[in-house]
């Protein structure tokens, strides 16, 4: 029997999920039906999109027992469904085995939709210089910041509709201290996740759960200077991958990855995809403010 027939992944629309609390809110559970075969199921009771981690160990008395991984990488759509099921060898006996799971928010190569255009997360009219910071080792076409420099306590705002999955708090050394940056991250509808790093804490407009609109105030920038007595705000769209790599045994191992989108923003020039150290000017539009609004939410919005 193929590994279709033994291992049925269903995948269901979900909403949502909090780095802090879905721990204690999405739970797997494994039902023993009267046939023998297991089903393990899903129950959620927070927001945004998840994909799930899910570990089985100590395997026995299942078809197709050699085709069965160790990990299984699922994205998870729905409040409530079957993560897969495992059909008995032996239809007399149980299956047996053990497992462990750990879920992380956003999807595993979600269907992005490019057809999304991004504000720069500033007030209109904010003129702006990006640059770009990458993490060590990694090309800047698999993941990069957008970087702005201030002298100023600047307003930041959101560059799309989406949900508040998460407020960080990341030590970071600062000429030899530890200081903490802010940091909020945003799940689309589309699967992909946007980080706005550098946000005061004393000035946060939102929290956990929140639905956010383009425009919508986040905060304001930090206080922590930097050598050139400037604040930094650092700011993101990515989404995850799962990519095979070659493991020390010779078996393909797969790694979870975090991967940059680098989408179109609109500005006074139009619409661009921004440059290393090229100056901008902060733009809306009601095309873009709208887009991905309710009937109701733009009539809230113009009122």
């Amino acid at each position: 029997m193929s590994k279709s027939n033994f291992l049925r992944i269903l995948v269901f629309f979900l909403v949502g999920f909090n780095t802090i609390t879905a721990q204690n809110q999405i739970y797997i559970t494994k039902v023993r039906n009267l046939d023998n075969s297991v089903e393990f199921k899903y129950n959620k009771a927070v927001q945004g999109n998840y994909f799930v981690e899910f570990n089985i160990e100590n395997v026995s008395n299942v078809k197709d027992i050699a085709s069965i991984k160790k990990t299984y990488n699922v994205n998870l759509i729905g409040d409530t469904g079957t993560l897969f099921k495992l059909y008995p060898d032996d239809k007399e006996k149980p299956i047996n085995c053990s497992y462990s799971y750990s879920y992380t928010r956003g999807l595993i190569k979600p269907q992005i939709d490019y057809a999304v255009t991004y504000l720069l997360p500033f007030k209109e009219n904010k003129n702006v210089t990006i640059y770009e910071s990458n993490r060590f080792n990694v090309r800047s076409d698999i993941w990069k910041n957008y970087v702005v420099y201030s002298k100023t306590k600047d307003t930041i705002c959101a560059m799309r509709k989406g949900v508040v999955v998460d407020i960080k708090r990341n030590a970071l050394d600062n000429k030899g201290s530890i200081v903490f940056k802010t940091e909020i991250i945003v799940d689309h509808a589309d699967g992909t996740n946007a980080s706005y790093v550098g946000i005061d804490e004393k000035s946060l407009a939102v929290k956990v759960n929140d639905a956010i609109l383009p425009g919508t105030y986040l905060g304001v920038m930090d206080d922590i200077l930097d050598e050139g007595k400037n604040r930094n705000f650092k700011f993101n769209i990515y989404y995850f991958s799962n990519e095979e790599i070659d493991g020390v045994d010779g078996e393909k191992n797969v790694k979870i990855i975090e991967k940059s989108v680098m989408p179109v923003f609109y500005t006074s020039n139009g619409y661009q995809n921004l440059m290393a150290d090229q100056n901008y000017t902060v733009k809306y539009t009601d095309e873009i403010l709208f887009k991905e609004m309710t009937p109701e939410e733009k009539t809230n919005y113009k009122s």
